[in-house]
């Protein structure tokens, strides 16, 4: 069994485009691929611990993982399923927080030889002008369609989360996959 079959018997893939292409990529070892932590502790938990396990097994099968520590997201906060705001933290907390998981992630991964890349999504997102954001990638994001999803629906209607902070959630996100 090759490793993109084990993640889908292991239920780790539930839904993917271009499935072959993908397989194809993942089984040679030729993915490029990340995923994100938010830096709210100094201290990585047990459900990072299951993510950097998939990240370590998808890097021995030859593919390149990209951990995404979320220093700029953790400036404006973001609720990633409760229904309130998470208490905002000061840029120092933030930068010390991502520093302890950078350490912490090495013990796991091999960052060594460009055989994995460390990112902190603050690189791009705390330069950003707010004016130019708005114009260049607002029109992109739909409030019609955010309000349609089920995980923005819980967010806003116990009126926890403003729409402004909802906005840049959904639009952060997607600012951070053009820039990777």
């Amino acid at each position: 069994m090759q490793i993109y079959e084990e993640l889908v018997a292991r239920g780790l893939i539930a839904q993917v485009t271009n499935e072959e292409e993908i397989r194809k990529m993942v089984n040679e070892g030729k993915a490029v691929f990340y995923i994100g932590f938010d830096p709210t502790a100094d201290s990585l938990h047990v459900g990072h611990f299951m993510a950097l396990c998939l990240m370590k097994r998808l890097q021995m099968a030859g593919n390149k993982p990209i951990a995404l520590i979320g220093g700029g997201t953790g400036m404006v906060g973001d609720p990633s399923g409760r229904t309130d705001m998470r208490k905002m933290m000061t840029p120092e907390i933030i930068q010390h927080n991502c520093d302890c998981f950078k350490k912490q992630m090495s013990r796991f991964i091999d960052f060594s030889d460009g055989k994995a890349l460390m990112v902190n999504n603050a690189e791009w997102l705390m330069n950003l002008n707010y004016i130019e954001f708005l114009r260049e990638v607002g029109p992109h994001f739909s409030v019609n369609n955010m309000l349609r999803a089920e995980c923005y629906k819980q967010r806003i209607f116990p009126l926890r989360l403003s729409i402004i902070q909802l906005f840049h959630i959904n639009s952060k996100s997607g600012w951070t996959d053009y820039a990777l």
